[in-house]
């Protein structure tokens, strides 16, 4: 123990004598540590840490699974549900599905996510109500009391933590319910709901038994295998009838533990992608580490020879310089939880995914070990082999040698080796960055072909029961375009089915065809829309007529399509003479055509309004009058180029109470912020690898500095040799920089392999982009040969700078 004391006081000796290149490795080490720590953290959290769930364990989700048309974790009828029930596999089961619920009746309206969920899941999962009560049995009759259950979180925002808040009674989705209960904060189950409401025979009776489909959970029950329950699902779902389910050979009934993450082929490759390349980005530190304390050991040659001569074993010189590496790891680590807590903390708070609320990212004692176990590692791959072969000194040589920096020390082939590895890794994740990044870049140009950041956009709901009516929901609508379009600075006021990803179907057309018996099908997106839509966007009618007041219900259907519809289906045909059939999905995969046919009246520029990850791709579009839709749910837009955003979202707000009281609106933002949001996850992506890539690329230009700098450290007194016997300057530096730049060629070689599979690990996630875009690749090949070229400036001009004397007499 003294003696790893004393190793460890010295290592601090050592390396305050060089307290810059001592700071430069450590930082590297922690930003490096920190990715890594940081991206674990966030594999612990969605794969390894426990669910918050009494016998988390023993909770699986039950599905319906068709293998043959990849299509997974189906959700069950509802009716179903009772025989999960009463297999005798789960001791409970419990049934649920996700949606909005809007909520009146105190303060201004709003829309939460919710769950209708059966009554006993609170038991189920291990939780009770901090005030009031769970649902009672009689909220699962048709007449019974109707209750509701919301989040800590709600009660403290929209009630002010109200201790009386058990029996107010609310309006929820336009029906009156009584709150019941509010749920221990954080608890936000199955995602991120913060109102329940109870499946009840209401929501689920006769017909829609069969047409509602739900997520279900069971508990296996006490001394039941696997094998047990398999078998059981199996034999439970070959008695199953339900005429919604088509092709039931082809489908299987299965469970899985409750809570595993299942990964699409995109997801999986991202994972791949940025887990190799933070392990990437940690060999290179390693490799820099490693070439810091080659260098030291360089300069430090007499020192180990005098230590071997005075009886050091050759194991007590090893364990000294790892214990120099162990030092530069821990200070590392430090630095990377810190860096880790500021990421975890930063990803929490990203948009990109819609993760389960106990998916927290904290740093645990799980990250801690693995932090612990990567600093032992780092120190181990960084300090071993530098270690091993300082220890290797002749030592009648070493005593022997003249020079103070010990020339005869030679441990050259492993700094160029080190070298090379870090600007191949530095190569290959600029690669990948650098195709991520363009993409993103041409999702970003994309022209949608309207002044996105002017138009504002909002959606909402029609309850039932307010509105039983078309005629109705068609005044309804009808109404709010002309009073918002009368706002001040408002020019262009519409309704739309479609905004974002909201409506956003492609729909199969029966196209007008001279071969009756196989008629061309068409597939397009439907919109429907109010007569001010086109102004709004800036379309122009380019042939027939606007939609206008008198496209009802009751007058011919009509549509306008746009013109990637007339380019890729009606080239030919004068699209103003054709009508269309939308086809309906029937029982056995037949289309059946609608009886009313659309006859086209007009035609319109192409705009885009979603799907900004197809970079070379718009797709046709079919437009037709929101009064022959029958919606419940549209999206407002306003074209207001002069008026400030929130002041407009204020006084919008303002006109819908107006018209109705109880109805709230949601998804407020831009058409720019649509675009924004639809672009951010790969935007996230493109920054991971940017960062990353550069990060690889700080190193190897630290590495290829240290490796120039001790070559022309270790070779001074041959530099002021050969400037003695007539070398100029030009000769030294073109020597210094030869061996640098053979460096760089050999990583560049290497990292172009390496490239190539980081482009082939990243096309999952590319639109539009060549994974081996050569473009990319000589934007990468030209910032390695600038950064190296700089790196080699200082070493190379203070070789230059050498006179003979001062050279001969170095050290």
């Amino acid at each position: 123990m003294d003696s790893f004391k004393s190793d460890f006081l010295y290592a601090f000796r050592i390396f305050f004598k060089r307290p810059g290149l001592t700071l430069l490795a450590i930082l590297a080490l922690a930003l490096s540590l920190g990715m890594s720590t940081a991206a674990f953290s966030s594999l612990n959290g969605m794969f390894f840490k426990p669910l918050p769930f009494k016998d988390a364990e023993q909770l699986h989700q039950i599905y319906i699974q068709n293998e043959k048309a990849d299509l997974k974790e189906m959700p069950i009828p509802y009716e179903n549900v009772a025989d999960l029930e009463n297999m005798g596999a789960f001791s409970e089961v419990m049934a649920f599905y996700t949606g909005t619920i809007n909520i009146s009746g105190r303060g201004r309206p709003a829309r939460y996510d919710g769950a209708f969920i059966s009554i006993n899941f609170l038991d189920m999962l291990g939780y009770e109500a901090v005030v009031g009560r769970g649902f009672s049995q009689e909220s699962t009759k048709a007449d019974g009391p109707r209750e509701l259950l919301i989040s800590h979180e709600m009660w403290q925002d929209k009630f002010r933590a109200d201790p009386d808040i058990e029996g107010t009674e609310l309006n929820a989705n336009g029906d009156p319910y009584t709150v019941v209960g509010v749920l221990p904060e954080g608890f936000l189950f199955p995602i991120s709901s913060h109102v329940w409401m109870p499946l009840n025979e209401e929501m689920v009776s006769g017909e829609s038994k069969q047409l509602t489909h739900v997520l279900t959970i069971g508990r296996i029950a006490d001394g039941r295998s696997m094998l047990d329950v398999q078998e059981a699902l199996t034999s439970t779902f070959s008695d199953w009838t339900n005429r919604s389910m088509e092709n039931k050979e082809e489908l299987s009934l299965l469970c899985r533990p409750f809570g595993q993450i299942i990964m699409n082929d995109a997801s999986n490759s991202y994972l791949v992608a940025i887990t190799g390349a933070i392990i990437f980005v940690l060999f290179v530190s390693c490799a820099n580490v490693a070439n810091l304390l080659v260098g030291r050991a360089l300069t430090r040659g007499r020192e180990l020879a005098i230590r071997s001569a005075v009886g050091a074993s050759r194991s007590r010189v090893i364990r000294q310089l790892l214990t120099e590496s162990l030092v530069l790891s821990f200070f590392g680590a430090i630095g990377g939880v810190i860096y880790a807590a500021w990421a975890v903390d930063f990803t929490m708070e990203s948009p990109i995914y819609k993760l389960p609320y106990w998916m927290n990212f904290e740093l645990d004692w799980r990250v801690f070990l693995f932090v612990f176990v990567i600093m032992i590692l780092t120190a181990l791959i960084s300090g071993l082999f530098p270690a091993l072969q300082a220890s290797k000194v002749d030592l009648n040589e070493m005593l022997k040698d003249t020079s103070h920096t010990s020339t005869g020390f030679r441990l050259g082939k492993l700094t160029r080796l080190l070298a090379v590895i870090q600007i191949a890794f530095s190569c290959a994740l600029l690669f990948g960055a650098g195709l991520v990044t363009r993409n993103v870049y041409q999702m970003s140009n994309i022209d949608p072909g309207y002044a996105n950041e002017d138009i504002l956009t909002m959606r909402m709901g029609l309850f039932p029961a307010a509105y039983p009516t078309e005629a109705e929901k068609d005044a309804f609508f009808t109404e709010l375009a002309r009073k918002t379009s009368q706002i001040p600075g408002v020019e262009g006021s519409a309704v739309t089915s479609w905004i974002g990803a909201f409506g956003n179907y492609r729909e199969p057309v029966l196209l007008p065809s001279a071969d009756s018996e196989q008629p061309e099908i068409a597939y397009a997106y439907t919109e429907f829309i109010s007569p001010g839509y086109f102004e709004t966007f800036n379309m122009e009618i380019l042939e027939g007529r606007n939609l206008n007041a008198g496209d009802t219900q009751d007058s011919q259907r009509v549509a306008i399509v746009n013109e990637a519809f007339v380019r890729k289906y009606l080239a030919d045909a004068d699209p103003l003479e054709l009508e269309l059939n939308l086809l309906k999905q029937g029982n056995g995969q037949q289309m059946a055509a609608d009886s009313k046919s659309l006859k086209i009246v007009g035609v319109v520029p192409t705009i885009r309004v979603s799907d900004f990850t197809k970079v070379d791709e718009v797709e046709p579009i079919i437009y037709m009058p929101f009064t022959q839709s029958g919606s419940n749910f549209m999206s407002l837009a306003l074209y207001s180029p002069i008026g400030d955003m929130e002041e407009l979202t204020e006084s919008v707000q303002q006109v819908i109470l107006s018209l109705d009281p109880n109805l709230p609106v949601y998804f407020v933002k831009t058409m720019e912020g649509y675009v924004e949001e639809q672009i951010y996850p790969f935007q996230a992506i493109a920054n991971s690898f940017l960062a990353i890539g550069l990060m690889a690329l700080f190193l190897a230009a630290i590495g290829v500095y240290g490796m120039l700098a001790f070559t022309v450290s270790n070779r001074s007194r041959e530099i002021g040799i050969r400037m003695a016997l007539g070398a100029n300057t030009i000769t030294i530096v073109f020597q210094m920089l030869r061996q640098g730049f053979i460096q760089v060629v050999l990583g560049i070689f290497v990292g172009s392999g390496l490239a190539y599979l980081v482009g082939q690990i990243t096309k999952g996630f590319l639109f539009g982009i060549n994974p081996t875009d050569p473009s990319v690749y000589i934007g990468v090949l030209l910032t390695l040969i600038g950064v190296s070229t700089l790196a080699f400036f200082l070493p190379a001009r203070r070789a230059a700078r050498l006179s003979p004397m001062e050279a001969l007499r170095y050290e």
